[in-house]
């Protein structure tokens, strides 16, 4: 009551400076609700804008993961793409035609090399020499068909059964800009116990983390896994270069059966001593323990983008009789085919064609043959130049077997067959017999050559 007595007592000037002080203290107070409405929108501002960063970064990785995991083919099914780690967006891309594709085919290669070319056997050894690549040599084609633009594809990849038309369709590749198709392929990946003991592995198979490995056995009884044949040697080096596979491509593997598949001794004849000719040497095996570890390789094989091909049974040439052909066959259907599944490439053995370049008729009956085994793509032994046919039913590829022999013709006798393609003399392995033969042939004609020199200096005298 006081203080409304005194209000209504105060001067003018004293109800003036009142007047003002409480006008302050509004003013101030509304200036503080300003700032913490400021600050607030602030920080609201700022947690949008790292929610919408956080939902486009999610979004793109899930669209990143969905991306590079599928791809579509040509015939518009969903395949696994392993190897390409751009998107067509991010990269130019080029068409290319499903026509000359080169084609290099290898086989097993040679992990030690001092058990290949320093054994006792000397005509042994220059079958080693001739007949296979060091794993060195071959990590060091791939490095060069690398840098030359190479890059790996499928036989899939080429032509695409259509079931509507019940036609096979040529396909045209969309390739990253400058890049050139290479078809790669093993032939007879057995692991032929006749190398045993001669510097090749002795098996593909599964490290504890899952990891394809080839298996190589030492003459000590001791064994080791890693990086010794074809198989790992790619997988290892896409892993490092995914650019270098198309649609996570690797390459075709062909499968004989008389020894069984990916050193497993799968095949029943090598489950018993009769019409057993391994078994004074090698023993007989438990051949259904054998087929139950080789069918986690074979998936994991699948997997990682390996095609499957078949070699025939027992390696014979297709060139002989219609007959003959026929009953190598049914062992390969009867032997092979359940633990491989539907196989639609022939890898020809021995890498004989059943004709010329000139297309497959009706009149030719092996083929015919074979068309109704099921197959539908057909490769073979072409040393012109590279060389792929497709047609309605069936596509061909001709390949370049890759050994020690072609890279011989090549640096020793002028073959300039992989000329611009690969340099051997920067790769070829001097502990190689052939080389040691040349060294001698060459020091052998300098001597000729000086002793005619001398001849003729003396005549002159």
């Amino acid at each position: 009551m006081d203080e409304k007595k005194d209000t209504r007592q105060e001067s003018d000037e004293e109800r003036a400076r009142r007047l003002r002080r409480q006008r302050r203290i509004r003013q101030e107070m509304r200036r503080r609700r300003r700032r913490r409405a400021l600050i607030l929108r602030g920080v609201l501002a700022v947690a949008g804008i790292l929610i919408v960063v956080l939902l486009i970064w999610g979004i793109s990785a899930l669209a990143g993961k969905i991306g590079g995991g599928e791809k579509k083919t040509a015939d518009g099914e969903k395949t696994e793409q392993t190897g390409q780690t751009e998107t067509a967006e991010e990269e130019e891309l080029e068409e290319v035609a499903a026509e000359k594709v080169l084609h290099l085919s290898f086989g097993s290669l040679i992990a030690d090399t001092e058990a290949a070319f320093g054994q006792e056997d000397r005509q042994a050894a220059v079958s080693m020499d001739q007949g296979h690549l060091t794993v060195d040599e071959f990590n060091q084609v791939l490095q060069q068909l690398y840098d030359q633009g190479y890059i790996l594809v499928g036989l899939h990849d080429l032509a695409v059964w259509d079931e509507e038309s019940g036609q096979l369709q040529a396909q045209t590749l969309r390739l990253p800009s400058g890049k050139k198709p290479l078809l790669l392929s093993q032939a007879n990946v057995n692991y032929d116990l006749s190398l045993t003991g001669q510097g090749c592995a002795s098996a593909i198979v599964l490290d504890d983390s899952g990891k394809i490995q080839a298996r190589l056995d030492k003459a000590d009884g001791t064994s080791q896994t890693g990086d010794y044949d074809v198989i790992p040697c790619v997988d290892t080096f896409v892993e490092a270069h995914p650019d270098f596979s198309y649609n996570g491509a690797r390459g075709v593997l062909s499968f004989s059966g008389y020894n069984g598949v990916l050193g497993y001794r799968t095949d029943e004849s090598l489950g018993s001593t009769e019409n057993n000719k391994y078994a004074s040497k090698y023993g007989v095996f438990d051949t259904a323990s054998e087929t139950e570890a080789a069918k986690p390789v074979i998936e994991a094989l699948r997997a990682e983008g390996w095609e499957f091909a078949s070699g025939g049974y027992g390696n014979i040439s297709y060139a002989q009789d219609l007959e003959t052909i026929q009953s190598d066959m049914e062992l390969w259907q009867t032997r092979v085919k359940p633990l491989l599944g539907d196989v639609d490439i022939l890898m020809f053995p021995e890498g004989t064609d059943i004709g010329d370049r000139k297309e497959y008729g009706e009149d030719n009956e092996k083929y015919q043959y074979l068309k109704e085994q099921g197959f539908r793509y057909f490769c073979s032994r072409d040393l012109g130049e590279p060389f792929t046919q497709i047609t309605g039913e069936y596509a061909r590829s001709g390949y370049w077997n890759l050994d020690g022999y072609r890279m011989y013709q090549d640096l020793y006798q002028d073959a300039g067959r992989f000329s611009g393609i690969l340099d051997f003399s920067q790769l070829y392995d001097p502990e190689r017999p052939s080389v040691s033969d040349e060294s001698g042939a060459e020091e052998e004609a300098g001597t000729e050559e000086g002793t005619e020199a001398s001849e003729e200096e003396t005549q002159a005298a």
